[in-house]
């Protein structure tokens, strides 16, 4: 197996990948951030999923939905939180295990991810990151660890204010990566548009 993870600060509709995954919390203004931005790209689409009811942010919602060439990526996975404030590194593990299997069980080892982040979160944004990473890492070498024909391929959409903090980020991803799989690391620094 082999993971190419590739951090940037390019939007989720930026990335070119096989799917997207965006996170939400509930009871938040769906709209805002970068969904705005989404439901912007999707003309719209994703209001009719909120008034619907069919997208609330509660935790263990998964909504699959495709992006019909609006963005770049072929499909969009919609993760629900729950509330902001029963947020943890336990939770995020618990919703990380769940977003893994769908994304295996749907074939999918290429796919885009925004860190979720909000003002009331507790935890410190580079340790979300290195949960994420850990907890997608892990379920894939668990699952097709033994596998030297396969390739993940993970693109972190990260807060740009946060960017400064990627070198020691990447040093220690760098130490927990090392024995355990071989893996490439891409620090994208490029102007987002």
């Amino acid at each position: 197996m082999r993971l190419d993870l590739r951090l940037t600060h390019r939007y989720l509709d930026q990335l070119w990948c096989q799917a997207v995954v965006a996170f939400l919390f509930e009871g938040d203004s769906l709209l805002t951030g970068y969904l705005s931005r989404l439901n912007e790209k999707l003309a719209g689409s994703l209001v009719s999923l909120i008034d619907k009811r069919f997208l609330t942010g509660k935790r263990d919602e998964i909504l699959l939905i495709a992006s019909q060439e609006r963005i770049k990526a072929e499909k969009l996975l919609f993760v629900g939180l729950g509330p902001v404030s029963s947020y943890s590194s336990e939770s995020l593990s618990y919703v990380m295990s769940r977003v893994s299997s769908t994304l295996e069980r749907l074939t999918l080892n290429e796919f885009g991810i925004m860190v979720p982040w909000g003002k009331e979160v507790k935890m410190d944004y580079v340790e979300l990151i290195k949960s994420i990473i850990g907890n997608l890492v892990d379920y894939y070498f668990m699952s097709k660890g033994d596998a030297v024909d396969f390739s993940l391929k993970i693109i972190l959409s990260i807060e740009e204010r946060f960017f400064d903090d990627l070198r020691s980020l990447e040093q220690e991803l760098r130490i927990y990566l090392n024995p355990i799989i071989d893996y490439s690391i891409l620090v994208d620094r490029a102007e987002v548009k």
